[in-house]
């Protein structure tokens, strides 16, 4: 395949791979101040970054012929300490959601900006009051980015939960929820908020050993965008264990999406998948179907010298994508994390890592493995359609695997898996290309020798159908690179 690189001035550059995949890198932009970065989207032509200094907070737009960088703005916040939690683009808007102290109080508030940076509007979303300390919410996002929800746990056992909804620039509505016997730690699962406002809070209850008296069951608290009180939904898992779950919400269908992996005695292995769909509120039937995994499919994601009678280990849940008929695709990963002493020490013993012990004192070193991916497709009714495996194999030390696993990018007939096929600085990326019926394609796209590269697909955007934008991060460097299928 042909390979043709235009260098235009000092810091444009211009990739182009064969007739159907078009590379453009932006020029580099320091990084030594910032506490963070994320690509916003893309707005008018032009590619917006937002920029975390720590006490300043900027927006940078890329031009859209080369990404050649147009103009940086700086956003005024309220001057009380603000911290930004989130930031994230609607339509032709973005949006910036941050936390700052007002006569003692913990405020949250949301700012609307345009393509421009300049501010269309602004209104606090919650006041947490004055506190012994500054809650920190999580904050999810509705599939349309309509809805925002905060919540919060008070003592790990009390749970505040407000919803605001970023077209009309309000608050829907706030509430407090206290579920039974709540042990936050191991039965706190997953929170999630649909398109009109709903919220799902996902329990996992009595997943640590078989119990015939208190089985393994899942637990779903639908609070509805209207007032009333919160319907909850339970699901057993027929005698099984979860060693993995994933939920998403399906808002043409109005149901709970779930797919795990199950054990059938204990957590440290997996012996096969589930498929678990629940309508919102319990309101029709549910879903609930499992599939075992067959011996030979378990022999392709292990070397020849590991016994997988007893089932797969070192893998997890990803991502799943729910289709248009409300089946989904479970896109799993082998993955494990290795920690090992560096230092000098007895070899005869492994040291305990305590509270005051850092990586930085150069005693531990992390080895990170995202190999294989495997993904099933499962029907609405629960039965299984497809498997595919899809090798790769990836290994980096002491970096948090942050060029590590894939980017998943969809289009109404097709899902692209995008990775480094090795995590150095001379590295291929390459691409599957999976369809409806599970037929697959595996691409190289971009070979980046000698373009001082490194890219972090994790923190990719899709900004169409046929476009993403990737972040390059080297040596406190940054670039933006775009990818056209």
């Amino acid at each position: 395949m042909k390979i043709q690189l235009i260098i235009i001035a000092l810091f444009y550059s211009f990739l182009q791979i064969g007739i159907s995949q078009e590379i453009t890198v932006s020029e580099e932009v320091t990084l030594r101040s910032d506490q963070s970065y994320s690509i916003i989207g893309k707005f008018n032509e032009k590619t917006l970054l937002y920029r975390d200094k720590g006490t300043e907070f900027e927006i940078q737009a890329f031009n859209n012929e080369l990404l050649g960088l147009s103009w940086t703005k700086e956003l005024e916040l309220d001057k009380k300490r603000p911290v930004v939690l989130d930031v994230f683009g609607l339509e032709e808007y973005f949006y910036v959601i941050y936390k700052y102290k007002h006569k003692g109080s913990s405020v949250i508030k949301v700012h609307k900006y345009n393509e421009a940076a300049n501010l269309v509007d602004s209104t606090m979303v919650y006041n947490f009051g004055k506190r012994f300390y500054s809650p920190d919410p999580e904050i999810l996002l509705s599939e349309d980015k309509s809805k925002v929800l905060l919540y919060h746990t008070e003592y790990f056992a009390k749970i505040e939960v407000s919803i605001f909804d970023l077209s009309k620039m309000e608050q829907m509505w706030s509430k407090e929820f206290e579920p039974r016997d709540l042990n936050f730690g191991a039965d706190f699962y997953q929170m999630l908020v649909d398109n009109e406002g709903g919220m799902h809070m996902v329990l996992n209850r009595e997943n640590e050993r078989l119990k015939k008296e208190k089985p393994h069951h899942f637990e779903f608290i639908y609070q509805p965008p209207t007032e009333g009180k919160a319907p909850i939904t339970k699901i057993p898992l027929e005698g099984k264990l979860s060693y993995d779950a994933y939920f998403k919400i399906d808002n043409l269908n109005r149901r709970i999406i779930g797919g795990g992996m199950h054990s059938e005695k204990n957590k440290g292995r997996t012996q096969g998948y589930y498929f678990m769909s629940v309508p919102f509120g319990g309101t029709a039937e549910n879903t609930l179907s499992f599939y075992n995994f067959e011996l030979p499919f378990m022999e392709q994601l292990v070397d020849k010298k590991t016994k997988v009678t007893k089932g797969l280990f070192d893998v997890g849940i990803q991502d799943i994508v729910i289709r248009k008929d409300g089946g989904v695709v479970i896109i799993c990963e082998q993955l494990k994390d290795f920690e090992r002493a560096t230092g000098a020490t007895n070899s005869s013993t492994t040291p305990t890592r305590s509270y005051f012990t850092s990586r930085e004192s150069g005693r531990y070193s992390v080895d990170h493995y995202y190999e294989d991916l495997f993904l099933f497709s499962v029907h609405p009714t629960g039965d299984h359609h497809w498997e595919e495996i899809l090798h790769k194999k990836q290994f980096s030390q002491d970096d948090d695997a942050a060029f590590s696993s894939f980017f998943l990018a969809k289009t109404s007939r097709k899902l692209r898996l995008i990775y480094n096929d090795e995590i150095r600085n001379e590295n291929t990326v390459s691409e599957y290309i999976i369809k409806g019926d599970g037929e697959f394609d595996r691409n190289s796209i971009l070979n980046t020798a000698s373009q001082d590269l490194r890219l972090r697909f994790r923190e990719s955007k899709q900004v169409a159908y046929n476009e993403i934008i990737v972040p390059s991060e080297r040596k406190s460097r940054l670039k933006l690179v775009r990818m056209t299928f």
